[in-house]
């Protein structure tokens, strides 16, 4: 089944990053391959963030598909990914970040207590479509 209103707006080694501008929904992928520096870590955000500049935040929900992520927890990386990571939500109507496990929840719950606004993390996909008033199969979207 084609997605119908569903385009893939990036994709890299890291993240993949998709828009369907009929749900004003951002749903950005992330991979299982670590960052090998901060340095790529934040020329990956730049790109997300460049990429994602076009589209009307203020507007559009976001969700976070983080459960292939590698969890990291080395003091220097973890700063530069909550800074990044930060600023690249704030904006959006609305967040979700999906993660596997609920080591991955309490980490981001963790890293995102400065957070202008709370960010909504869960293990369960169908709670972050629901929390953010969204239907979409996230199978149908492509690994990077």
């Amino acid at each position: 089944m084609p997605l119908h209103g569903v385009r893939q707006i990036e994709r890299n080694p890291y993240t993949s990053v998709h828009h369907d501008s009929a749900q004003q929904l951002v749903v950005l992928t992330r991979s299982s391959l670590q960052y090998p520096s901060i340095e790529v870590l934040e020329q990956n955000f730049d790109r997300i963030e460049q990429v994602i500049a076009l589209i009307s935040k203020h507007r559009s929900v976001l969700l976070v598909d983080a459960r292939d992520a590698p969890l990291r927890n080395d003091d220097r990386f973890e700063g530069a990914f909550a800074q990044r990571h930060a600023r690249l939500m704030q904006g959006f109507k609305k967040t979700a970040v999906i993660l596997k496990s609920a080591i991955g929840v309490l980490q981001v719950g963790r890293l995102s207590k400065g957070y202008v606004r709370p960010v909504a993390t869960f293990t369960r996909p169908e709670e972050a479509l629901l929390h953010l008033g969204v239907h979409i199969d996230l199978k149908q979207l492509s690994n990077p």
